[in-house]
């Protein structure tokens, strides 16, 4: 069985990326989460950056909220297409869902964006 992971080189580190994809990417939304994609034009990693606001509880919950949501990401990226670049907003209802039903509302979005690869 292959290794799933999720390197550094897999995390949106500079700011000007963030900036980027806030600026000029697809904005999509739900009552759960809110998720910035851009697609680059080289490469073939693809990449996540995390934003959660101090509004939404203190540092245990925000903690357990980013490490679920870099879960989701690490069991699903081999789905998403090549080359794309996601930030996942946390919201108050983020931090209330349960895994199942945070992975299922990001698939959904993704899903409905035309941003999963669908192997058949």
């Amino acid at each position: 069985m292959k290794k799933i992971s999720f390197s550094y080189r897999e995390r949106l580190h500079l700011q000007k990326d963030f900036n980027r994809i806030f600026k000029k990417g697809l904005k999509l939304e739900n009552k759960t989460i809110k998720i910035f994609a851009k697609k680059r034009d080289s490469g073939h990693l693809r990449r996540l950056g995390l934003v959660t606001s101090g509004k939404l509880g203190g540092a245990p919950l925000r903690n357990r909220t980013k490490r679920r949501l870099r879960e989701v990401f690490r069991t699903n990226k081999h789905l998403l297409e090549p080359g794309l670049d996601l930030i996942f907003v946390s919201k108050p209802e983020t931090v209330k869902a349960d895994y199942s039903a945070l992975e299922q509302a990001i698939l959904d979005l993704l899903k409905n964006a035309g941003l999963l690869e669908i192997k058949s």
